[in-house]
């Protein structure tokens, strides 16, 4: 089996992978490689992936599959694979699947998606955080001189979800790609519209393909029976499961 996990971002999609990683001979992706990603318009990136892990399933080299080797999560995760003793369950779990997924059922049908969906409120309130340059109060303090002295931008956030030329905002080449832009007065009101994107295209999705495509909210992360209803849905059986009592936590105490 192939999963693809999906939600808006700030999710739970690193506690997801690590359910799906948790299962007999299963091995979960997080954004494996967002470098050769973009949010819509080329799916070839993301059919290259289905196809190499449909040909690992199959028994083939597994060695052969693309990653970003910027990203240490990918490495390791890329080791942990070469080592396994069998390869029943394979995915990737990362927002930006949302535009391909019907590009990827038109090549492989034994695709399932998993959609997790947060709060709207604490969504935004998650990604402004997460978009934030953080800084020690002595780097911020040397950073604001420097930007004076040499007439450059000092930048406190990056936006991925607003066209921008790199004044106000940081400019990333790798994430602000992976996300689609909207006309707004503000960046969060442009997460916000964000978010309803997504999700009124996550909810065309599961009435399109209920029986590979489905949207569960954040909570069922946290209670065994909500794993399971996931677990089931990609295809494991109740005896098999392996569910959780708890994840792992960031620093700040919100889980993944």
């Amino acid at each position: 089996m192939i999963v693809l996990g999906l939600g808006s971002g700030r999710t739970g999609t690193a506690s997801l992978s690590h359910l799906i990683s948790s299962q007999s001979g299963a091995i979960c992706f997080h954004e494996l490689n967002p470098t050769g990603v973009v949010f819509e318009g080329n799916p070839q990136p993301i059919i290259n992936g289905i196809r190499e892990f449909q040909a690992i399933l199959d028994g083939g080299d597994r060695r052969l599959l693309s990653l970003d080797y910027a990203r240490p999560a990918s490495v390791k995760k890329y080791e942990e694979l070469q080592a396994m003793a069998e390869v029943r369950i394979i995915g990737d779990i990362a927002y930006y699947y949302l535009r391909y997924v019907d590009d990827i059922l038109a090549v492989n049908t034994g695709v399932r998606f998993v959609c997790i969906k947060r709060d709207r409120e604490q969504t935004i309130d998650s990604w402004v955080v997460q978009a934030a340059i953080r800084r020690w109060p002595s780097l911020w303090l040397a950073d604001r001189f420097k930007s004076l002295i040499t007439r450059t931008p000092f930048y406190t956030s990056r936006n991925f979800w607003q066209a921008h030329d790199g004044t106000t905002y940081q400019l990333d080449p790798v994430w602000d790609k992976t996300l689609p832009n909207f006309e707004a007065a503000s960046m969060r009101e442009a997460i916000g519209k964000y978010w309803d994107y997504y999700y009124v295209e996550a909810e065309r999705l599961a009435g399109l393909y209920p029986q590979h495509f489905r949207i569960f909210p954040i909570a069922v992360m946290s209670n065994r029976d909500g794993q399971a209803a996931l677990l089931r849905f990609i295809g494991i059986g109740d005896e098999d499961m392996v569910l959780r009592d708890s994840f792992h936590m960031h620093k700040s105490g919100r889980t993944e």
